[in-house]
C-alpha cells in the first residue's frame, strides 16, 4: 500500500509537468510565431525541438530539486522524490540529460545545441553548489529569468537562425516576465526562505523594499514589454486582433467583477494590468497561433494538439473558477 502510495505521489511530481507549464508555453508561442511569419519548416523538427525544450524543463526542475533536498525539508516542503532512494533520483536524472542529447543530436543545429548546453550548465549551476546562482541576490534572479523563459525562447529563433527585432522583443517579454514571478515567489516565500538562510533579494533587502520595488518598478515595465509584444504580434499576424480584443474585453469585465465582489480572487500581489496581459501571451496567444497554422495545413493539427494538452491544467482550473465563482487571473505559479 506504501508503495502505491509513493508512485501515485510521483506521477504528480512538478517536474513531469513542465510539458504543460507557462515556460513550455511561451515557447510554443515563439515557435508559432515563426512559422506563421513564414519560415521554412519541417513539421518533424518542429516537433522534436518541442520534445527537447521539454526535456530540458524537466532536467531544470530534477536538479534544483536533488540540490535543494535539505532546504525543502528544513523549510517543510515536501517534493515526491524526496522519497526516492539517491541512486533512482540521480538514475531519472541521467535518463533525462541522455534523452535531451539524442534530441540533439538529431536535430544537428550548431547554434541551438551551443545555446543549449549553456542553458543546461546554467540551470544546474542555480542550485548546484558551490556556485549556487539562486543564493546570489541580484544574480540569481537574473540566471533564473534566463534559464525558464528566455533561453528556451532564444534556442527556438536559434533552430531557424531568425534574428531580427521580433526575437529581441520576444526575449525582453520572456525575461522581465520570468523576472517579476521569481520576484513574486520569493516575497511570497520570504518567511520560509528567512527561517532557513536561503539569500534571496527579498531577504537581503526587506520585505517592504521588496513590496515596492515589485509594485513601483517591476510590474510597470513587465506590463509596458507585454504590452507592446502583443501590439507587434497583431501587427505581423492580423488574423491576432479580432480574437486578442476579445480575451481583453473579457478579463476587463472579470477585472470589474472582481472590483465590485462579485468574484472572488485567490492572488492579490499581481495588479490585474499584468494578469490580463499575462492571461494574452502566455495561455491565448500559443492556442490561437496554432489554429491558425492548422488552417494553413492540416497535418499542423499535431501542432494544435500539442498546445491543447500543454493547457489541459489551465482548461481544468478554468472550469474549476467558474463552478466557484472566483477568479484565476494571475494565480500563476513559479516554484524553483
Amino acid at each position: 500500500m506504501m508503495t502505491k502510495i509513493k508512485i501515485n505521489s510521483l506521477l504528480t511530481y512538478r517536474a513531469w509537468k513542465m510539458w504543460l507549464s507557462d515556460n513550455m508555453h511561451i515557447s510554443l508561442l515563439a515557435l508559432f510565431y515563426v512559422l506563421l511569419i513564414g519560415v521554412p519548416a519541417n513539421l518533424l523538427d518542429s516537433l522534436i525541438l518541442i520534445s527537447s525544450i521539454g526535456f530540458y524543463l524537466m532536467y531544470g526542475f530534477l536538479i534544483n530539486d536533488f540540490f535543494d533536498m535539505p532546504y525543502d525539508i528544513a523549510a517543510g516542503k515536501k517534493r515526491p522524490v524526496h522519497e526516492l532512494p539517491k541512486t533512482a533520483f540521480i538514475g531519472i536524472i541521467f535518463g533525462v540529460v541522455l534523452l535531451s542529447v539524442l534530441h540533439l543530436l538529431y536535430l544537428k543545429e550548431i547554434l541551438y545545441t551551443i545555446i543549449y548546453i549553456v542553458a543546461y550548465i546554467l540551470a544546474t549551476l542555480y542550485s548546484a553548489p558551490p556556485v549556487r546562482f539562486k543564493d546570489r541576490e541580484i544574480t540569481g534572479v537574473v540566471v533564473d529569468a534566463l534559464i525558464e523563459k528566455t533561453l528556451p525562447v532564444l534556442v527556438v529563433f536559434a533552430f531557424f537562425y531568425h534574428f531580427k527585432f521580433d526575437t529581441v522583443l520576444f526575449l525582453m517579454t520572456a525575461f522581465a516576465i520570468q523576472t517579476l514571478a521569481i520576484t513574486r515567489h520569493q516575497i511570497q516565500d520570504f518567511d520560509a526562505d528567512s527561517k532557513t538562510g536561503v539569500h534571496s533579494v527579498v531577504v537581503d533587502v526587506g520585505l517592504d523594499k521588496a513590496l515596492r520595488a515589485f509594485k513601483n518598478f517591476v510590474c510597470p515595465i513587465t506590463g509596458i514589454v507585454m504590452l507592446a509584444l502583443c501590439v507587434f504580434v497583431c501587427v505581423k499576424i492580423p488574423y491576432v486582433i479580432l480574437p486578442t480584443v476579445a480575451i481583453l474585453a473579457s478579463t476587463a469585465s472579470f477585472s470589474y467583477l472582481i472590483s465590485t465582489g462579485r468574484i472572488k480572487r485567490k492572488e492579490k500581489l499581481s495588479p490585474l494590468y499584468i494578469s490580463c496581459l499575462y492571461v494574452c501571451i502566455i495561455y491565448a496567444f500559443p492556442l490561437i497561433l496554432a489554429f491558425l497554422l492548422f488552417f494553413q495545413s492540416f497535418p499542423n493539427i499535431i501542432l494544435l494538439l500539442v498546445v491543447l494538452s500543454s493547457e489541459y491544467y489551465v482548461i481544468k482550473q478554468v472550469i474549476v473558477s467558474i463552478r466557484k465563482k472566483s477568479s484565476l487571473l494571475g494565480d500563476y505559479v513559479v516554484d524553483r
